[in-house]
């Protein structure tokens, strides 16, 4: 989420927009705010504190440092809360909901996430969608005769599928996890072993490992039944790769917006499409010409819409 953060606002300088603060400030100075700024804050409880009220509280802090020096506030939300958050759905959702009502403008990053917000009964005074920018990557496909791999991208936390996936492999496949596990659930390594013994987990890949840790991967997956917007998904069609990602009312979505970029398959169809991707392992690659949707600067625009819309309010 940092990382989208930081693109967001580069692409917003990129067409134009002014930035008054040091992207790595945590909370904003009120000197260097004016009635006619907006502060953008990017949200998720689990960077903001734990339990999740916790983090509605820090939250709200920046919001009224904000307010004090006059400035609106638009916030983007990340991970909005739905029923498959468990045991935590209700406080997340009523932190989401104090944090929502605080804000001018509420920006989600997909239909997707509105509807949760509607189904949630999360309100806010304004509600905008932007979806997160996409750079379409370029690479020649690798096509190697060797040990097929079936890989799943970031961190290894409950509902993510890998263990699915490592459960589903063609015969010879090997499974890797390029990532490491969420604090708590370092307990999925044995679990991915139990299944699948030559599972292996990389760990944390560095960001100049990252092109080629992709690009090894003969078969990339996104068995993540619950999405709401996916970093992972995005990173791998950034270099290149066309992910077999699982059909919901999110990836969908992301497949109409841009068709070309992903793999749908059915649930109960994890196998077979693994063993498809297997067999053609050039449809695991973006295509020349393929565009993903939106740009950075498709991205950038949306918001300097949003930010004069929220220097409207109360006019």
């Amino acid at each position: 989420m940092v990382q989208f953060a930081h693109r967001i606002h580069d692409a917003v300088v990129g067409v134009g927009g002014d930035s008054v603060l040091d992207r790595h400030l945590d909370t904003p100075a009120p000197q260097a705010i004016s009635a006619s700024d907006v502060v953008h804050l990017h949200v998720t409880d689990r960077l903001f504190g734990s339990p999740a009220d916790r983090a509605a509280e820090s939250v709200s802090a920046v919001v009224d440092a904000a307010r004090t020096a006059g400035a609106r506030v638009v916030v983007t939300l990340h991970d909005v809360p739905q029923p498959s958050d468990g045991r935590s759905v209700e406080v997340r959702t009523a932190a989401y909901r104090r944090i929502a009502e605080s804000a001018d403008i509420v920006v989600v990053s997909s239909e997707h996430e509105r509807l949760l917000m509607d189904e949630a009964g999360i309100e806010s005074a304004a509600l905008e969608v932007i979806p997160l920018p996409v750079a379409t990557g370029r690479a020649d496909p690798v096509v190697s005769p060797g040990t097929v791999t079936v890989g799943v991208l970031g961190f290894l936390y409950p509902g993510k599928g890998h263990v699915e996936v490592a459960a589903a492999l063609p015969p010879g496949a090997e499974f890797v996890a390029l990532g490491r596990p969420s604090p708590g659930h370092e307990d999925l390594v044995d679990d991915l072993r139990a299944v699948s013994p030559s599972a292996r987990v990389t760990g944390y890949v560095a960001d100049d490992d990252l092109p080629a840790a992709l690009h090894a991967v003969t078969v990339p997956v996104a068995h993540h039944r619950h999405l709401s917007a996916s970093g992972s998904i995005v990173t791998w069609i950034e270099h290149g790769r066309r992910p077999l990602v699982v059909a919901g009312r999110y990836t969908r979505e992301f497949d109409a917006r841009s068709p070309g970029v992903v793999t749908l398959y059915e649930e109960d169809d994890l196998a077979d499409a693994l063993a498809r991707a297997t067999a053609d392992r050039a449809s695991t690659w973006i295509d020349a010409g393929v565009l993903a949707r939106p740009t950075a600067d498709e991205v950038g625009r949306a918001h300097l819409d949003v930010y004069r819309a929220a220097l409207r309010v109360g006019t």
